[in-house]
Parts: C-alpha cells; sequence; structure tokens
C-alpha cells in the first residue's frame, strides 16, 4: 500500500494518520512525511488521498465490522458470548471509558477528517491535466464518504430521530479540513447532523459516476445509485416516507443494480451489491482484533465465536421451513464452548477479505416497501416487492387479502427486512426507529431510554469544553 501521511488534529487530540491507495490500479510513488499541502498538487496526489479515506474506513472499528456487529447484539439478532471488554456494551452496561466506545468515536473522526481535506482541498489544485469531471467527482466521492460515516456514528451516538423529531442531542459536526486553529465544537442536535448528512448527498449526486467498468470499483466506490441509496435509508429513518420510497425507486429503476440469483453474492462484487467496502487477502479491517467474520464465524471454524445466532432469530427464520437465508449457517463452537449457530456472510476468517456489505440493491425494495405500506396502508407494489425477495428465499408469495391492515404489512415487511438484513447491521436502528425495545425480554429498551445509545467517551469530555455537562443521560 503507497502510504502518504498527513497530521490531523480532531479536538485536542493529534492523530497521524495514512492516506493511501486502497487498490492496487494506482501506480503512485510513496513519499515520506508529506505535508497536508503537498498530498492536493495534482490529480494523481488529489486520488490518492480519495483513496485514503476508503481505505482508512476498512478498520475494524468504522466499516470493519465491529459497530455492526454491536448494532446487531445490542438489538436481538445476536447473543454477544465472547470475553472483550465490548461484551459491556451488549449487556448495557457499558462505562463512557470503554476502549471500544473511544476508538469507534476516534477512528470515525479520523477518516471524517480525510474526507473534509478532499472536499476543501481538491478545488484548489492547479493542475492542467486535472480535468474538471474528476475534481468534481473526488469532491463529491468524500463527500458521500461523509455522509456515510457521520450516518453511522450519529446512530451509535444519539438518540432517533424519533425521539423529539430530532431535537434531541447528536454528536459534533465538523465539516472543515483542519488549518490549524484548534477549535472544541459542541454536539449539534440529531436533525443538523441528519441534514449535513442529506446536504452532503444531494451535492454530490450530479458529479458521481453512475459506475466504473471495474467491478469492485464499481461497487466500491461511491456512486449515484450509492448517493441515491443512503439517501433512501436516511428518509426512512427520519419518516419522510415519500422521499425514502422515491429515492429507493431511483435504484432499482437503475440498470446497474438487480436481485441475485441466489445467496452467493456476497463478496463477489455483483449488481446486488450497491455500495461495499472492498477488502482483500492483504489489505482489509483485521487489525489483529478482529473482523466481520472474525465476530461471526464459531471457535470450530477458526473464528471467535463471539456472536451467534439468538433463540428469538432461530424462532423467525422457523415461523417458515426451507428459507433459503436460514440455509445460510450453520452449527460450531462459540467462545463460551456451547454449539450454537452461525451465520456464512462472512466466511474468510484466514485473512478477513470478505467485503463489507454496506448498501445491498435489497434494502432497496425493503425500503420502498415499508414507506409505501406506511403511506398507503395495504397495497400491491409493496406486496409485489416483497414477494421478489420471498420467492428467491424459495418461499410462498403474499396474497393481498393476507392482511388486515397497513400496519400488519409493515409489521411482516420489518420480519422480512429482519432476515434478509441480519449480521450486516441494521436491526438495532430498526426496532428503534418503530418504537420497539431491543431485547423481548426488557420491553423498556426502546428508543428514548437510558443506555440504548452509547455513552460520549469519556476523553473527550475531558479534552474539550463544549462536551463537559453534556453526556448521554444514564451515563452521568
Amino acid at each position: 500500500m503507497n502510504r502518504h501521511n498527513i497530521l490531523i488534529w480532531f479536538l485536542a487530540g493529534i492523530t497521524v494518520t495514512g492516506i493511501f491507495s486502497c487498490s492496487d490500479k494506482l501506480d503512485l510513488e510513496p513519499e515520506q512525511a508529506i505535508s497536508s499541502g503537498e498530498v492536493f498538487t495534482s490529480g494523481s496526489t488529489a486520488l490518492s488521498a480519495l483513496y485514503g479515506v476508503y481505505s482508512r474506513s476498512q478498520r475494524l472499528e468504522v466499516f470493519g465490522g465491529e459497530p455492526q456487529a454491536i448494532a446487531e447484539f445490542m438489538a436481538d439478532n445476536v447473543n454477544y458470548v465472547g470475553v472483550l471488554g465490548i461484551k459491556d456494551i451488549g449487556a448495557f452496561t457499558t462505562a463512557p471509558g470503554n476502549s471500544y466506545v473511544s476508538e469507534m468515536w476516534r477512528l470515525h473522526y479520523d477518516v471524517i477528517m480525510g474526507a473534509n481535506a478532499v472536499v476543501d482541498r481538491v478545488p484548489g489544485i492547479s493542475d492542467p491535466a486535472f480535468s474538471d469531471v474528476n475534481r468534481k467527482m473526488y469532491v463529491a466521492e468524500a463527500k458521500f464518504m461523509r455522509a456515510i460515516l457521520y450516518f453511522q456514528l450519529l446512530n451509535l451516538y444519539a438518540q432517533p430521530y424519533q425521539v423529539g423529531q430530532g431535537a434531541q442531542p447528536g454528536i459534533p459536526l465538523v465539516i472543515q479540513a483542519f488549518d490549524g486553529t484548534i477549535t472544541y465544537p459542541s454536539r449539534a442536535t440529531v436533525n443538523e447532523v441528519q441534514l449535513q448528512i442529506e446536504k452532503d448527498l444531494l451535492e454530490a449526486l450530479p458529479d458521481l459516476s453512475d459506475t466504473f467498468a471495474d467491478a469492485a470499483l464499481a461497487r466500491g466506490r461511491a456512486t449515484k445509485g450509492a448517493a441515491n441509496a443512503l439517501l433512501s435509508r436516511l428518509y426512512l429513518y427520519r419518516e419522510e416516507w415519500d422521499k425514502a420510497a422515491t429515492y429507493a425507486k431511483a435504484v432499482l429503476d437503475a440498470p446497474y443494480y438487480t436481485l441475485a440469483g441466489n445467496y452467493s453474492f456476497y463478496d463477489a462484487n455483483s449488481a446486488e451489491d450497491v455500495f461495499s467496502i472492498q477488502n482483500t487477502d492483504t489489505d482489509n479491517p483485521n487489525t489483529g482484533s478482529g473482523s466481520w467474520s472474525t465476530y461471526y464465524r464459531p471457535v470450530s471454524a477458526g473464528g471467535r465465536g463471539d456472536c451467534p445466532f439468538t433463540t428469538e432469530l432461530i424462532q423467525a427464520f422457523a415461523q417458515e421451513a426451507n428459507d433459503l437465508r436460514y440455509a445460510m449457517s450453520d452449527e460450531g463452537t462459540a467462545a463460551n464452548r456451547e454449539v450454537r449457530r452461525f451465520s456464512l456472510k462472512f466466511p474468510n476468517v484466514s485473512t478477513s477479505k470478505d467485503n463489507a456489505p454496506l448498501i445491498r440493491v435489497t434494502e432497496m425494495y425493503l425500503n420502498r416497501a415499508e414507506a409505501l405500506a406506511t403511506l398507503n396502508g395495504v397495497n400491491q407494489e409493496s406486496i409485489d416487492l416483497m414477494n421478489t425477495l420471498r420467492t428467491r428465499a424459495g418461499l410462498a408469495g403474499w396474497d393481498i387479502n393476507s392482511f388486515v391492515s397497513g400496519a400488519d404489512l409493515v409489521n411482516a415487511i420489518l420480519n422480512e427486512r429482519r432476515k434478509e438484513l441480519c449480521f450486516e447491521g441494521h436491526r438495532r436502528m430498526d426496532l428503534l426507529r418503530r418504537g420497539y425495545s431491543l431485547r423481548t425480554a426488557d420491553p423498556d429498551k426502546k428508543a428514548g431510554a437510558d443506555r440504548v445509545i452509547l455513552p460520549i467517551p469519556q476523553r473527550e469530555i475531558d479534552l474539550s469544553p463544549a462536551l463537559k455537562g453534556h453526556q448521554n443521560p444514564g451515563y452521568n
């Protein structure tokens, strides 16, 4: 990997980070300890900086599996049975000083600051060989990455939009590159962060590529389809149902995305993938502490066996026999030495090269179906969308007369969403935004309750005067 070092300062901490290419398609000579000003001198160094944003997002604590596993075991899809300190999060007993909580926060902002640098500095590059199309596209891709990073970080550390209609405290919003001035940003509201996410995506859309010829780039770089898809998810979470349905349809109508015929599409860079973080044998999230596969594969298969199915998830699949999605699992030895059921979505334990499936076209079927059912009650299009997914799963289709109300249909769609997207990091927010408890045995674990979100890291509160006194309730 080619590495260019730049200095980034967030709040009061200095972090040396690497901006480097995650693709062998670049032919750039590495340089040692070059300054941020020297990084942005040409089209090729701008692309290197952009690729560095993608590459740093591979890390375990960002899109490398850890936040996504947390989103499953804080909810009811996964039991965390391992021994790492992350178990406190699943038990709702974590403290603000928890190192996992702190590192996820720090490394998300680290990548965001890299994206900010691209957005701020690429437009000013003086290079006659740097085309205006590429210049605008690189900035648009960085805005997409900033948006998806803020989206995930906000979901972890702030209450969902449904609590106070977005007026609750969110997270600090930093959208400028570091210029040498130390600042201490306060917490923006959930609405303010989500409106910035929306702004970034809408501004990025015109300048993003439709696709790329290389499959890894078509699925691993931000495209118009990826921006439309993330907008659909944002609007779904904000209950802007018309927009959620419209932007989902924009993806479904695009010629670059279609459902795979079976479930062998994981890590295949197929038309099923809208946006995936690309990993290889030598360039992956496993920094010695884990990855998607080490969380989700059993000890008997070389993983840690930390995250087996819950009984409730098994029961959800058992409602209908021969669901092909359930066939994507096996039994093995868990971290606590019990024989448990595990997902097969991320099988590569040896090198952790499985791509991170952040957005799939399947989700757009689900988003549009849920939005239309919420708006219009029982309707044929929602049922047709779901029947497409159910047919692939080997299940019988639904009949419009099977549902007595729109709420009945919505609940059925949410159940299908659970089975389609399990282990990919969606379950926690799906429950919270719909007013359901994260745990069936604990009805109080709903949106607005203490500890259903993570604490602001104590390190950040200690460093920043703007964050003192602004800890999430339940952690004081």
